[in-house]
């Protein structure tokens, strides 16, 4: 029987309507979608749901390109430990993810991508059978090959009997161990065929989990006793800011411990205060610090350092707690740790600090005046350290008609954008200067990419706005939902995406500022325009420092954009249709008035605003 002649009753629930239930259930809020051709019956169950009050989620949240819903799809999971659902068109879809999928891995964050994969039959068989031309250029070998270097599982739904089964073990997959992306794939026909009878009775099924646990006993003593013995020990970080529980279990330690240093090597995440006497950074003496170090506590960290640029000395005892301390997704690892464990980081912290502060050695340590001496150096070694990063923020003050300096700017930025603006941030050879003057101190203020993937905080944006409407993220990863009308609920923080030109270009700026425009997600974009790409001049002198390259100028390499760069904001106001402020600012003068105006912009008219900031 032909497709056109077959029946088709709208009553009866089909795969992709039990599919939606099942992502329901599984705690997913928002589908990141590029619609395609082989989604007609996911459209179709979706739009039973929305005509049924009491299933109105998942939301569909429209995109213009799959890079940008992947990207919003992953700042959404991270920043409210929810499951995103990201659905793609088939192979082409997929391959557009790009480097949304490496971020996604590298950053952990749990997102399902749905993807179609071309009709199996064309003679009209089935609801779904092949009707495009394209579809048979679609039909290729090994679809889930795209992301298997990236994905933490993947499967394809073949039966109408078991789609509750594949889609809790795919959340499970994405969301416990080390999260990140898993893929899923059915064909239009399967997707389109009617549930057998019975088996598409409503299920209430608790989300998937799998908690990781705390150290063993006898380590806590050996982890404990190394720390309060040791003259310089450390702490580096990478992402543990995740959890806010981890973040405070860490400042308690850094209090207990007088000499106790905390470097966050990665800046992920808030993961150590930077108002914190043991914080130190990259530019106030993280290098020192780690060759200087006779005990290193390595806390959810991917690259604590970079060997070819600074190491520990052969003798300092490594200790490695982590989610991944195995590192499963990359080649080479190795961080010479004499131990390691897999736990929970705020589990393990909170063990430490516990036997730490009944211990009797604490309080014998506490009553020396070397105990003393130490904390009194640490204090020291900070405000020098921040006194040199106020200078470079400062250096600028006395001349108004000079280009912005990455320090000056993120001073004022600190300086001005509200106390609750969560920072998402998309740099390369600025973040360290950027964060260092931002001197972020509260826990889920402030995201960056998860791997090296440029263009990811546009999208981003829009994923932790639509995150922080929803739910009341200040104790992450418990987070609750907010009450509708409740006047007590927290406000929705201010988001303010920082991003280098480059990244700006690489983020699909159409489809970033379209999407917040239409789904009311309005941000402040301030782009750090160093006119060209800094990166590839660094890696040049790194590998090649006295090669016939390293001489020469940006303009000679052709990586310069100083003569003939885009008009950034006019793009972002063009893709939102006119609903957009926009200025370039072009020297200090102008930069407090810009900002304060953007502000104004955002906060008053819940309008997106862009400040192209020229920078040298």
């Amino acid at each position: 029987m032909s497709q056109n002649n077959q029946a088709e009753n709208r009553a009866d629930p089909t795969v992709a309507d039990e599919l939606l239930e099942a992502l329901a259930q599984a705690g997913v809020d928002y589908l990141f979608t590029v619609l395609g051709s082989d989604h007609p019956s996911i459209i179709e169950a979706y739009v039973r749901r929305q005509n049924d009050p009491t299933r109105q989620y998942p939301k569909m949240i429209l995109f213009q390109h799959e890079f940008v819903a992947m990207s919003a799809a992953d700042g959404y999971a991270r920043i409210s430990y929810r499951p995103a659902c990201v659905i793609a068109h088939v192979d082409v879809g997929t391959a557009a993810l790009g480097q949304g999928l490496h971020n996604a891995s590298s950053g952990r964050a749990p997102v399902v991508i749905l993807a179609g994969i071309a009709p199996s039959t064309f003679l009209g068989e089935a609801p779904g059978s092949r009707s495009e031309h394209v579809q048979w250029y679609q039909d290729i070998r090994d679809q889930a090959a795209l992301v298997a270097p990236y994905s933490r599982y993947s499967a394809e739904i073949k039966s109408p009997h078991n789609v509750f089964t594949v889609v809790r073990r795919a959340v499970l997959m994405a969301t416990t161990g080390s999260p990140g992306p898993v893929y899923l794939t059915a064909t239009r026909e399967i997707l389109a065929t009617a549930l057998p009878s019975g088996d598409h009775a409503l299920r209430r099924k608790a989300a998937p989990s799998c908690l990781l646990g705390s150290l063993p006993a006898e380590q806590v003593e050996i982890i404990s006793t190394a720390l309060l013995t040791a003259e310089a020990p450390l702490v580096i970080t990478g992402y543990l800011g995740r959890n806010h529980r981890a973040v405070q279990e860490l400042i308690n330690l850094a209090d207990m411990i007088s000499s106790l240093r905390v470097f966050d090597s990665e800046l992920r995440e808030m993961s150590f205060p930077a108002t914190h006497p043991a914080c130190v950074t990259r530019g106030t003496g993280a290098a020192p610090a780690v060759q200087s170090a006779d005990v290193i506590l390595v806390l959810d960290a991917d690259v604590p350092w970079i060997p070819t640029r600074v190491r520990p000395t052969p003798t300092a005892q490594v200790i490695h707690i982590d989610l991944d301390p195995r590192k499963e997704r990359m080649n080479i690892f190795d961080i010479n740790a004499s131990l390691t464990f897999h736990a929970d980081t705020a589990a393990a912290l909170s063990q430490l600090t516990a036997y730490i502060s009944a211990s009797a050695q604490l309080s014998e340590l506490r009553a020396s005046q070397r105990w003393q001496a130490r904390a009194e150096a640490r204090k020291a070694a900070y405000d020098k350290g921040q006194a040199q990063v106020d200078a470079r923020g400062a250096a600028l003050l006395s001349t108004p008609d000079v280009p912005c300096s990455v320090d000056y700017l993120c001073s004022r930025v600190r300086e001005l954008l509200p106390r609750e603006t969560v920072f998402v941030t998309d740099s390369v050879t600025n973040q360290v200067a950027m964060t260092e003057q931002l001197r972020l101190h509260r826990p889920g203020s402030h995201l960056t990419k998860g791997g090296s993937g440029l263009g990811w905080a546009g999208g981003a944006a829009i994923g932790v706005q639509l995150a922080a409407a929803r739910y009341d993220l200040s104790n992450r990863p418990v987070v609750q939902q907010k009450a509708a009308g409740d006047p007590s609920s927290e406000p929705r923080p201010f988001v303010c995406s920082i991003t280098g030109d480059g990244s700006f270009v690489f983020s699909v700026p159409t489809a970033v500022f379209w999407a917040s425009h239409r789904y009311q997600c309005p941000f402040l974009t301030i782009i750090l325009n160093n006119g060209g790409w800094n990166a590839t001049s660094q890696c040049l002198k790194d590998v090649h420092p006295t090669g016939v390259a390293a001489g020469l100028s940006k303009e000679e390499l052709g990586i310069s954009l100083v003569a003939d760069g885009p008009d950034y904001g006019g793009i972002a106001k063009a893709a939102a249709n006119g609903n957009l402020w926009t200025k370039r600012v072009e020297c200090v003068g102008q930069l407090d008035e810009a900002i304060t105006e953007a502000i104004r912009v955002v906060v008053d008219e819940t309008t997106s605003a862009v400040l192209d900031v020229i920078i040298r």
